[in-house]
């Protein structure tokens, strides 16, 4: 069963996995909720230099070259903090 995941980038329409959605889907494998490689900086966790500028941090990954969805961003409102307490007395 695909879940929707939020992504780290924050609908950056540049972001390669979610394309500026804000989500993605991801649906669990055998092994269960596995780390991949971040797609928008295929694991080197800098973006390619822009005309003279130095390479900045992934906006996906935020520099992790890993995206886990298992542990995905939390929203800045009331629903992360809903969220947080869930997965400690709950789990998942």
């Amino acid at each position: 069963m695909p879940h929707r995941v939020r992504c780290c980038c924050r609908g950056n329409p540049e972001c390669k996995l979610c394309f500026g959605a804000k989500f993605y889907d991801y649906t669990p494998g055998p092994r269960g909720w596995m780390p991949f490689t971040c797609p928008t900086c295929e694991g080197t966790a800098t973006l390619p230099p822009l005309e003279g500028k130095e390479p900045e941090e992934c906006f996906t990954c935020r520099g992790a070259k890993l995206i886990d969805p298992a542990n995905p961003p939390l929203n800045e409102d009331a629903r992360g903090v809903l969220r947080t307490i869930w997965r400690i007395f709950f789990g998942g």
